[in-house]
């Protein structure tokens, strides 16, 4: 087996499980939103040293975005002693203009990580290997609503994946869902079991109704 996001083969004495998305995003619900979640084969580095300090920020911003929903709250708890526990806190909360409510910043580089690590992750789980290094990913997110071409192929791409796919969920739909497919040259192929001549794929993810963003791989010319 192999890492699911650097490749580097494993043993089962070296193989540290990952989970996709992390357990953080279940750990505050019943255990009926627990089921089916899903983990992959990863080396130290990358489930250790290269994740483990960010993979909260997913939660904490939709712990943030809680707008008192009540199986959040012990979330939005979680996530505002995490934000509070780090050296930089005052750098990241800013006083709104009406005065009475509190922003807080995310790096969009870290979120941007977690993303490009789940997708990966999925892949993983999907089609049972690491995704090759000639595919360069990309990621639409939330802080690109200014990039007009990037928004173009966000809606193209997502109105594409609603009208040719069904969801897929890891632990409950409210929690994590997903679809994926895999391209070719002339057009969108999905659910296949031969991809080593796909020329990309493409995958939108929803953390809790909260964010939602897409990320792509395509062959890098």
């Amino acid at each position: 087996m192999n890492c699911y996001n650097c490749g580097i083969e494993l043993s089962y004495e070296t193989n540290h499980v990952e989970h996709i998305p992390a357990k953080n995003l279940f750990n505050t619900y019943p255990e009926e939103y627990k089921q089916n979640l899903l983990t992959v084969p990863a080396c130290y580095t990358c489930n250790v040293e290269l994740f483990s300090k960010i993979d909260q920020e997913i939660r904490d911003v939709i712990g943030v975005l809680n707008n008192s929903e009540e199986l959040k709250k012990e979330l939005t708890a979680k996530a505002a002693k995490s934000i509070m526990r780090k050296s930089n806190w005052k750098d990241r909360l800013f006083l709104c203009e009406n005065g009475k409510s509190i922003q807080v910043s995310f790096s969009y580089n870290d979120i941007k990580s977690l993303h490009i690590k789940n997708f990966k992750g999925l892949f993983y789980g999907k089609y049972g290997k690491p995704l090759s290094e000639k595919y360069k990913i990309v990621v639409i997110a939330e802080g690109d609503e200014e990039d007009e071409k990037a928004q173009e192929i966000n809606k193209s791409m997502r109105r594409f994946l609603n009208l040719k796919t069904e969801w897929d969920f890891i632990g409950h739909p409210k929690v994590f869902r997903y679809k994926m497919i895999a391209c070719d040259n002339d057009k969108m192929l999905y659910d296949i079991k031969n991809i080593d001549d796909a020329v990309g794929f493409v995958c939108i993810m929803n953390y809790h109704n909260a964010i939602h963003p897409l990320v792509m791989a395509f062959i890098n010319k």
